[in-house]
């Protein structure tokens, strides 16, 4: 079974939840017997660019540096190498260029699309990137209809009321994260406990403006460390440096897998602010990690936590008495960050998942070779 991931921006990952994701399912799919190749952008990736990576293929290709317009051409690029190469699947990760793989798709070939989680209601992007992402999402809900996976129970019930469609639904998986070596902690000037966590892109849609002033307004006897950063400048960063009190941390993007394990696992409560998209990766790499946490109240985030966390309005002042009485409750925080491990190893193990991709996948290529036999 030869499969290839286009829409990636490197593995291992560093740069996202796309990333997060490839980088733990391709190796395990290479293990249960498939052939496995995923595009990967040069920018992302550091020479010398390695050939491989735990059995999986690696192929760097070229994309436009430019926000608006990477994505969609290192996966044009990706297309083009990949109809040279007989494989038997190409798993698209998002919608974002459909209209690429239309022409593809109608001829049969075995295309399947991530649906993400609402890319086009991002705020980072402008009108024009708006329309044309939602553009494209419906496109590839016309061509591939039944080729659709959907990573959100929620996400999943909006293509069906939306468009009629039911995607297939598998979720990503949480690590399940051992506890880490307290003193990494050191190499940021940090202390187990005495910190609360923000960990993600620096983008409007993740809400850490909000999170720095609720922060600031309920002063809680801890820092705040907020791990990230973003593809391209933009002023959202500024703003959030000039806001911030001497109490918050900023300690950019941090790589060392040991030292994110750290970082979850060690902090008093992990903040999710994330309003777009579907399961996020972040929220089950917190979760895996035992962390406590307080999640922005959308429904996403409540499929995935479930009761084994807590969760705040868009509003600086809830999450601000969230912040003040948890702080006042180590008990609660951690039996909280234990519940939230447990439910991530029942409901997110990544073995279990890696089975239904593999099974899925199989299933999908099976029918086209009776299709294309019978045609015969």
């Amino acid at each position: 079974m030869r499969v290839a991931f286009i829409g990636i921006r490197s593995v291992p990952g560093r740069y996202g939840g796309f990333e997060t994701v490839a980088t733990q399912l391709a190796p395990r799919l290479v293990k249960r017997g498939c052939d496995l190749t995923v595009y990967c952008q040069r920018r992302y990736t550091q020479p010398p660019r390695p050939a491989t990576f735990e059995g999986v293929k690696l192929i760097h290709l070229p994309s436009l540096h430019r926000q608006a317009l990477e994505e969609t051409s290192h996966e044009a690029v990706s297309l083009a190498h990949a109809l040279t190469r007989r494989y038997d699947l190409l798993y698209v990760f998002g919608m974002r260029a459909t209209t690429l793989f239309a022409p593809i798709a109608l001829t049969r070939k075995n295309v399947v699309f991530n649906t993400d989680g609402h890319d086009w209601q991002r705020r980072k992007w402008g009108p024009f990137a708006r329309k044309y992402l939602l553009f494209s999402e419906k496109v590839g809900t016309r061509i591939a209809p039944d080729r659709l996976i959907a990573d959100s129970k929620g996400i999943a019930a909006y293509f069906t009321d939306t468009y009629g469609v039911t995607p297939t639904y598998i979720p990503y998986g949480a690590p399940e994260v051992d506890p880490p070596d307290p003193s990494i902690l050191s190499r940021f000037g940090l202390r187990p406990k005495e910190y609360m966590l923000v960990l993600c892109r620096l983008e409007p849609e993740n809400n850490i403006d909000l999170i720095i002033r609720a922060f600031d307004r309920a002063r809680p006897a801890r820092e705040l460390a907020i791990v990230g950063g973003v593809n391209y400048g933009n002023e959202y960063i500024e703003r959030l440096r000039a806001m911030a009190s001497d109490r918050v941390r900023f300690l950019g993007t941090v790589y060392d897998p040991d030292a994110v394990d750290a970082l979850y696992h060690h902090s008093y409560a992990y903040l999710h602010g994330h309003e777009v998209g579907g399961t996020n990766p972040s929220l089950l790499h917190s979760m895996g990690a035992g962390a406590c946490v307080l999640a922005n109240d959308v429904v996403y985030n409540r499929e995935v936590l479930g009761d084994a966390g807590l969760y705040w309005e868009p509003s600086i002042e809830r999450l601000a008495e969230l912040m003040t009485s948890l702080g006042d409750d180590p008990e609660r925080a951690a039996t909280l960050g234990r519940e939230a491990q447990v439910r991530a190893k029942a409901l997110y193990d990544w073995d279990a998942i890696s089975d239904r991709y593999m099974e899925y996948f199989e299933a999908l290529i099976k029918a086209r070779r009776r299709e294309r036999d019978r045609g015969q």
